[in-house]
């Protein structure tokens, strides 16, 4: 992508909102357009292509184009998880696979990416959407498997792993290794995960048509507020 956001405390609050949104956004498409965990993933993949291609050739370079792929790549992996339990396979399957399918991902990155990144973004290619797909997908699972098959329910699973996402920032930052695949995957992980919970306790609470109002204007609006002016060219 021309536009890649700096990975600040913007990208880290844009990328929270839209695990919740997204967590919504994949039940709303799921159950309410009535198309089920799979049907909808060929026209969410089309979606994305047209947003690369869209964000490649409009004059007005901005990242809102990044955040836009970013919420359907996040409501395709919402779909995925669930997808798992379409076909009965419960989390003592389908947890691990996807974890040992993320750390490949990982090391994939790792291997094109060995070093931090020195201008404060991530290389954001093929690979990179490929493992952001696979920790939604991991960030589902995780967040259904915290909430549900431990018991420590959706706001308490929310708290936990956002607790988390933020010491990882904290703990990284602080080394000067947060770019780092590892570390910046690590995290995302993490948001991911807390993102499931989050979403679903909103849902659980008002509904999902509310809640995915609700969580969508939060979304929106901290993109437009935050990444709104278009970029310099570096």
């Amino acid at each position: 992508m021309r536009a890649v956001p700096t990975i600040d405390t913007r990208y880290w609050l844009c990328l929270s909102a839209a695990s919740i949104f997204g967590t919504n956004t994949g039940d709303f498409v799921a159950g309410y357009l009535h198309l089920g965990h799979l049907a909808g993933l060929p026209w969410l993949a089309l979606l994305f292509a047209a947003i690369l291609v869209t964000e490649r050739f409009v004059a007005y370079r901005t990242s809102l184009g990044f955040w836009a792929a970013i919420i359907t790549v996040r409501t395709a992996a919402t779909n995925v998880g669930d997808a798992f339990h379409d076909f009965g396979l419960g989390f003592g399957i389908s947890l691990p696979v996807v974890l040992i399918v993320f750390a490949a991902c990982v090391l994939l990155y790792r291997r094109t990416s060995p070093r931090p990144a020195t201008d404060g973004k991530m290389r954001v290619d093929n690979i990179y959407w490929l493992t952001m797909m696979v920790a939604g997908v991991l960030g589902t699972i995780g967040g259904d498997f915290a909430s549900f098959a431990i018991h420590m329910t959706t706001p308490g699973a929310a708290a936990v792993f956002f607790a988390l996402a933020a010491w990882s920032i904290r703990h990284f930052a602080a080394r000067g290794i947060l770019l780092a695949p590892f570390a910046y995957w690590t995290t995302v992980a993490l948001i991911r995960t807390a993102g499931t919970a989050a979403g679903d306790a909103v849902a659980h609470g008002i509904g999902l048509v509310a809640s995915s109002i609700v969580t969508g204007a939060v979304f929106v609006g901290l993109v437009v507020f935050f990444y709104r002016r278009p970029e310099r060219p570096s």
